[in-house]
């Protein structure tokens, strides 16, 4: 039986972008159960950014993988310090028994099921008892931050259609070819009028400018110029956001955004996103989804997935 107030919740996220934002849905069943519970959350350092305006969350412990011995010991000591009531760990650590929460998720080995990942944390709340029916991903820009997103695209695209186009990714399998977006953007520039932004953390540039350097039509180039949070705020006004399976696709299913993705390697069963008026695009191979980091073949997946089929997926998810 779960306690009706509990004072303090440590959750233990994850490090990387993406996965921090398919983990949300656990911040808001917590926030749910307990709204006036005081919340740790513990995410990797390139993570922190989403939720440091988040009114759900009331203090942010990074989680480094390489802290020197003496730093490591004053974290744990820290966490045992917090007197946290309830523990849920989404690493599938110990540290939960380290804390000493009277209510914590237990060390679990995951069924081998296809279930989508924002799915399978949610698991982890499930073995203790809490009810997370219909929890969304969200994430929280603060009002100063919605309203330069806001004049920024009314300044550089009036009245147009605007579609986001995401062109990168942190794996080079998982990028769609820089000629496949280009022609994309240009067509849909053509029969919509629609404003083209290109977007993307500056990990993402040189991809952005490869895309923007065979487009026809005139894109606007703000990868790396967002935050991550802008990021969300910017894709909560655009009629389409275009991306491969990446931070950026996360980000803008947390943000409610209509969406086109494109995957290659990786399962959309697990990674895709969650509205199911939104599109998928893929090529159907006997070796697909491999979800390996290096490609055996010739990494036909996205090289032979043609302009036609993301330009048609796009035109079905602008049609809802």
């Amino acid at each position: 039986m779960l306690p009706d107030r509990v004072n303090r919740i440590l959750l233990i996220s994850l490090s990387n972008i993406g996965d921090a934002v398919l983990t949300t849905p656990v911040l808001e069943a917590l926030h749910r159960r307990w709204p006036q519970a005081k919340l740790t959350l513990m995410v990797g350092p390139r993570a922190v950014p989403l939720f440091e305006r988040d009114p759900r969350v009331s203090e942010i412990i990074p989680y480094e993988k390489r802290m020197p011995p003496a730093k490591r010991l004053g974290w744990l000591a820290r966490l045992r310090a917090g007197r946290y009531d309830v523990a849920v760990d989404l690493r599938n650590s110990l540290l939960p028994f380290w804390t000493g929460a009277p209510v914590k998720t237990q060390f679990f080995r995951p069924a081998p099921r296809r279930l989508h990942r924002s799915e399978a944390h949610l698991d982890a709340l499930r073995r203790i008892g809490l009810d997370c029916e219909n929890v969304p991903m969200r994430l929280y820009a603060a009002p100063e931050e919605q309203a330069a997103v806001a004049q920024r695209l009314r300044q550089a695209t009036g009245e147009n259609l605007t579609i986001a186009v995401a062109p990168g990714a942190r794996s080079h399998l998982k990028r769609w070819k820089a000629d496949g977006f280009a022609r994309v953007c240009d067509l849909l520039s053509e029969e919509l009028k629609a404003s083209i932004v290109l977007v993307g953390d500056a990990e993402d540039r040189p991809t952005a400018l490869a895309v923007k350097s065979r487009m026809r039509h005139v894109a606007l180039d703000w990868t790396g110029e967002t935050s991550l949070r802008e990021l969300a705020a910017l894709f909560e006004r655009v009629a389409l956001v275009i991306t491969n399976d990446s931070a950026c696709l996360h980000i803008a299913a947390a943000a409610a955004a209509p969406l086109v993705s494109i995957f290659g390697p990786t399962d959309p069963v697990k990674y895709g996103p969650v509205s199911p008026l939104d599109e998928v695009v893929r090529l159907a191979l006997v070796c697909g989804p491999c979800e390996k980091a290096l490609c055996i073949y010739g990494h036909e997946c996205m090289n032979q997935l043609e302009v036609r089929e993301v330009l048609a997926a796009a035109r079905r998810r602008l049609a809802k």
